[in-house]
Formats: structure tokens, C-alpha cells, sequence
């Protein structure tokens, strides 16, 4: 009789696959949030910096992705090994119903400019690319497609066909900014002198910083990576050193793609003149030196960018403003095992996307304006999450006594604190 027998390299073989295949399924999260992450927020932002203050203000996009790693990072270790298993926003919902309600609110506004602003700008790329200039129409059109596709299998084929465009367009801007040979010291100095220019640029300086700092360290979607990995099925202590690690991988890699676009706004924008006050302004520097095939990548590739945004920061703040209500009204809490099996799901889903195309009806404020002034309506945001972290995180009610912050994490959360605080008072007062 034969019996069946496994060689020591086919075992090895089929751990290290098992090993490969856990791997994915831990940063599966942490790609997901880092894609919702980057879109035209930070393409503009920092386009326009680099056009308008050179690297001057390149301490900024420094500190707020490290404000970023350490608030996400904090939050993933409350929601893997908190001892009740309980999400960061439930758990915000036990201090004080404060906040859920006001996460709720904000989730709404800012979901509703957030959308606006990418619906916005793919509804112009599109335009550009055809050679119809008919925002409002395709505004209309992109959003209607988005909705209908959302949660098909057709969706994640054209997703993926998006995403390549987009890799085609970073890979571009990449190259790029090597070919122009950026002024290593002039970066260095804008990292490390903490310099605020005089308001020379297009846009007021405050507006810049507060845009930079909300769209990297005050946004919204640093909420959604918790409820991507409650739906993504990780929830083991044991996987939080691979979550921090391809975290922090996609911080790195987000920033250095941020980088990438600044340069070329420094570089290239700023010497000749052109100010960033709509996304062809970007693409000018593409045809400069690619001609007009460099746009056309461009537009490409931010149309792609722009629509698998505009999906996934509806869906985002969509279940973010869902799993507040669930808080607000607790008969609604349990009732569903993924907030889009929830019955009202679409309902919200339809609504923030209809709202949104508001700020494409004509006589609305340009695209690159909105973006700046979406993103640093965030910074209000801030103070409440920060220190909302900085409690839950420290507390031994709600995490015990040995995995509680570190004195490098908490001197973060609060130094975040009181810099929001300070750029919400010279920005806004």
C-alpha cells in the first residue's frame, strides 16, 4: 500500500506560501487605507507649495505624515489589543456621546467636500482628455457610473485598470523629478528650519499649511483604516507588528510619492511662473517636457486616480458616518455584520455622492481652491481625535496596563494637539 509523503521543500514550499498569503491579508488594510489616502488632496497641496514656496514649507509634509503614522498606529494598536475587542469609535461613544455625534457631522461635511473636490476634478480631467470642456455634465455622469458599479465585480476590473494609470502617472513624476535635479540643500533646509514664507504665492500661506496638514495629519480617512480592519477579518494581537510595519511602509511610500510632485512644482512650475490654480497648471509641466503625450499620461492617470478616490472616500466616509449613527441610536448597534449590509447603506452612499455634485454646478469655487480649503477645515478635526487617542490609548479601563502608549507616541499626540489649535488660531482668527 502506498502512502502519501510530503518532502521537506514541499513543506517548506507550503509554509512559506502560507506565510506570503497571512502577509497579504494583515497589509490588506493598510494598502486600502493608504490608497483612499492619496488622491488630488495631495497632489494639489503639494504642487501648489512647491510652486508657490519652493521647499520652504517642506518641514510641514514631514511632520504631519509622522503625525499620521503615530495617530494611525496608536488607533490599529487600541483596536487589535483593546480587552473588550471594541472599535475606536465605540469606544469614543462610551467617554461621551459628544463624540460620535460630532463625528457624525463632520463625516457628512467633510464627506460631502472631500467627494465634491475629487468628483470635481475628474469631471475637469475628463473634460480635458475628450476636448469637452462640460464639467457639469460629467461630473454627473462619473457619479452616476461610480454609484452603479460600486460593489460589482465589473468595479474592482476597472478599478485595477485605474490603478495601473495611476502607478504610470507616479513612475512619470518619479522620473521626473530625478531628471530636473532638485536642490538637495534647499530641501534639507525647508525639512529642518521650520520656516513660515511671506504670502507671495497664489494662495495665502496659512491656507497652505493648514490644506498640507489636513490632508495628511487631520484627515478623516485615518478613521477608516480601524473600520478596514474590523471588515477585513484582523483582529489578532499577534499581527500588529506586521500592521505597523506596512504601515509605516505606506507612509514612507505616500510622502516620497508627495515629494516626487513637490519637486516638479519647485523645480519646474515656480521658475517659470505658473501658478497651480487648476490641475492643468500640473499637467503643464508634464507637456514642457514630455509635450503633449505627458499631459495626456497626466490626465490619464489623475482621472484615474480621481475616480477610484471619489469611490473610495464615498464609501469611506459613508460607513464612517453609519457607524457613529449605530452609536447615536444603540437599537441600530449589532444589527449587521459589515456596515454595507446595512439597509440604509446605499441610501447614505447615494446621498453623499448626489450632495457632492453640488460643487460642480457652475459659478461654484474652482477645484484647487476647494481642495485647499476642504482639507484645512480638517485641522479643526485634530484636537478632538488627538486627544481623543491620547486618552483611550493611555487609559487601563480601556487597554490595560501593558500596552498603553510609549512617552514618544503621547509627547505626538499631544504636540499635535496644540499645533492644530495654534495653526486654527492664525489660520481662521
Amino acid at each position: 500500500m502506498m502512502q502519501n509523503t510530503v518532502t521537506p521543500t514541499e513543506n517548506k514550499q507550503s509554509t512559506t506560501g502560507t506565510k506570503v498569503k497571512t502577509f497579504l491579508r494583515n497589509i490588506g488594510p493598510a494598502v486600502i487605507t493608504v490608497f483612499s489616502w492619496l488622491g488630488a488632496g495631495d497632489i494639489i497641496n503639494s504642487a501648489v507649495s512647491g510652486a508657490s514656496y519652493g521647499y520652504a514649507l517642506m518641514w510641514v509634509l514631514i511632520l504631519s505624515n509622522l503625525i499620521r503614522f503615530v495617530i494611525v498606529n496608536t488607533m490599529t494598536r487600541y483596536e487589535l489589543m483593546n480587552k473588550d475587542g471594541k472599535s475606536m469609535v465605540a469606544t469614543f461613544a462610551e467617554i461621551t456621546k459628544i463624540f460620535p455625534l460630532f463625528l457624525f457631522i463632520a463625516s457628512v461635511i467633510m464627506g460631502n467636500l472631500t467627494v465634491g473636490y475629487i468628483l470635481k476634478g475628474a469631471a475637469q480631467c475628463f473634460g480635458w482628455l475628450i476636448n469637452v470642456p462640460a464639467e457639469t455634465l460629467w461630473a454627473a455622469v462619473i457619479g452616476v457610473i461610480a454609484f452603479l458599479l460600486l460593489g460589482r465585480s465589473l468595479f474592482g476590473k476597472v478599478e485595477s485598470i485605474f490603478k495601473i494609470l495611476m502607478a504610470v502617472l507616479v513612475s512619470v513624476f518619479i522620473i521626473l523629478a530625478i531628471y530636473v535635479k532638485p536642490d538637495v540643500g534647499q530641501i534639507a533646509q525647508g525639512a529642518f528650519l521650520f520656516q513660515i514664507p511671506n504670502d507671495d504665492g497664489a494662495y495665502d500661506v496659512m491656507l497652505v499649511i493648514m490644506g498640507l496638514v489636513g490632508a495628511t495629519a487631520g484627515s478623516l480617512g485615518n478613521l477608516f483604516h480601524g473600520i478596514n480592519l474590523s471588515e477585513g477579518g484582523v483582529r489578532d494581537p499577534k499581527t500588529m507588528k506586521s500592521q505597523t510595519k506596512s504601515l509605516l511602509f505606506s507612509v514612507i511610500m505616500g510622502a516620497l510619492l508627495v515629494l516626487c510632485v513637490w519637486i516638479v512644482g519647485a523645480e519646474i512650475l515656480r521658475p517659470n511662473g505658473i501658478q497651480v490654480k487648476s490641475l492643468s497648471d500640473i499637467g503643464k509641466a508634464l507637456e514642457m517636457y514630455l509635450g503633449t503625450t505627458g499631459s495626456k499620461i497626466f490626465y490619464l492617470g489623475v482621472f484615474g486616480a480621481l475616480f477610484t478616490s471619489t469611490a473610495g472616500n464615498a464609501i469611506g466616509f459613508t460607513k464612517l458616518a453609519i457607524a457613529n449613527l449605530n452609536e447615536l441610536i444603540p437599537s441600530r448597534k449589532g444589527k449587521y455584520d459589515k456596515i454595507q449590509n446595512d439597509k440604509i447603506y446605499p441610501i447614505f452612499l447615494g446621498l453623499m455622492l448626489a450632495s457632492a455634485f453640488i460643487w460642480s454646478l457652475p459659478h461654484m469655487p474652482g477645484q484647487v481652491f476647494l481642495t485647499l480649503f476642504g482639507n484645512s477645515l480638517n485641522v479643526v478635526i485634530v484636537p478632538i481625535i488627538a486627544l481623543g487617542v491620547l486618552y483611550v490609548t493611555n487609559s487601563k479601563k480601556f487597554l490595560g496596563t501593558a500596552r498603553r502608549n510609549n512617552w514618544f507616541e503621547n509627547i505626538v499626540l499631544g504636540a499635535t494637539t496644540i499645533l492644530a489649535l495654534v495653526t486654527v488660531f492664525k489660520g481662521f482668527l
